[in-house]
């Protein structure tokens, strides 16, 4: 043996890489395609079809969290239509009685929204005369004597039948949206009621219809899997927000804030929506402060308050209770109600950690998807 054919590398019993065939690479990047595709036709098939599934979601997410009480009155021999109808009334009358409650409150203060924002205008005014100089001397002559308004050129008379149709415009779309949002009520609160009555009487349906006892087996243990997390998850997150509801409202006061109860009721429903509502909050808490007190640092102090409840409830407590199994990304929380409000508006927003935690609860019964299942989790 010659000394190169000693320094080359032994090939002996490496297995060499066949060249893939030029049709199980075309057959590979059709499968891409294919997936890419149909994802993108989900998209718009949500979007079409929000009419049909926004009840429908709306309906599924609310009976898991009064499913268990229509179980425990069942466990005490209540019929289980009955139970459901009592369940669902007491619901929507403790919902018209904190509307109706709410409703003198909150026409009081936006009745005081035009002064008070004509007082914010003159304190910025005022700051703005006392900041400006210190930067540019040259503009406190112009600052402290603002130049005359300068009226405004007409604009052209508008025609009868021009405003009429505007009016008629608006009226329609208003009539529109109302007669929209009635609708999805009603429908949700029928599914609701059939959801609530009759139980696992659909699903019981659906896995005598499977073919294979294993496939039977692995549908119901994902079905009992979602309705016990997903209740858990909602029935704790409300539990936290009306707690939250109620320290904001004894904070504010105990601040000497008009309307308590207002605040309260605005931070319990608005923290179901992740980082929007808090700010959301704490915006309309400062607004509320600047309207009520005259002292600059009295006028921060709802706000900065509602800060603090909020960041020990939102680092602290809600991690502690749902756990790490039910706590998810930050960051795919929020890529979630990007895409849920662009699909579904407001509604889409408030469902969007539901249906992440669905989702993610669907993973983990998969081997495929376990992996997404734990990039959704913390």
């Amino acid at each position: 043996m010659t000394p190169d054919e000693q320094r080359q590398p032994s090939t002996a019993g490496v297995a060499q890489e066949a060249p893939e065939d030029g049709s199980a690479v075309r057959a590979r990047r059709w499968t891409h395609v294919t997936t890419a595709l149909l994802i993108l036709a989900g998209i718009a098939f949500l979007r079409f079809a929000q009419p049909f599934l926004l009840p429908l979601v709306l309906a599924v997410l609310l009976n898991f969290l009064l499913r268990p009480v229509v179980i425990t009155l069942e466990e005490m021999r209540v019929p289980r239509p009955l139970g459901a109808a009592l369940v669902l009334i007491i619901f929507l009358a403790a919902l018209g009685f904190a509307l109706s409650s709410l409703q003198a409150p909150a026409k009081a203060w936006l009745s005081k929204v035009p002064e008070s924002v004509r007082k914010l205008e003159e304190d910025f005014r005022s700051l703005g005369s006392r900041v400006v100089p210190r930067f540019n001397p040259e503009q406190r002559l112009e600052v402290l004597n603002p130049p005359p308004d300068v009226p405004a050129s007409a604009s052209p008379r508008e025609t009868p039948w021009l405003t009429r149709i505007q009016d008629a415009l608006l009226s329609f779309t208003a009539l529109t949206q109302t007669a929209s949002f009635l609708s999805t009520c009603l429908e949700t609160v029928v599914l609701l009621f059939f959801l609530l009555a009759t139980g696992d009487a659909l699903l019981r349906r659906i896995v005598h219809v499977l073919p294979k006892q294993r496939a039977k087996d692995e549908a119901v243990a994902i079905v009992h899997e979602v309705q016990r997390s997903v209740s858990a998850y909602l029935i704790t997150t409300v539990v936290i927000n009306v707690c939250v509801g109620l320290v904001v409202a004894l904070a504010m006061r105990m601040l000497g804030l008009e309307s308590p109860l207002l605040w309260g009721v605005l931070a319990a429903v608005l923290n179901f929506l992740p980082y929007f509502g808090p700010f959301t909050v704490f915006l309309i808490l400062l607004l509320a402060g600047s309207f009520s007190f005259d002292q600059t640092t009295r006028s921060f102090l709802p706000g900065v308050v509602y800060l603090g409840i909020h960041a020990v409830e939102s680092n602290i407590i809600t991690p502690t209770a749902l756990g790490n199994r039910l706590t998810l990304s930050p960051l795919i929380i929020f890529l979630a109600l990007m895409f849920w409000t662009w699909l579904w508006g407001i509604p889409g927003a408030l469902l969007a950690v539901p249906l992440l935690m669905v989702f993610r609860i669907l993973c983990e019964h998969f081997k495929s998807l376990r992996w997404l299942g734990e990039l959704l989790g913390t």
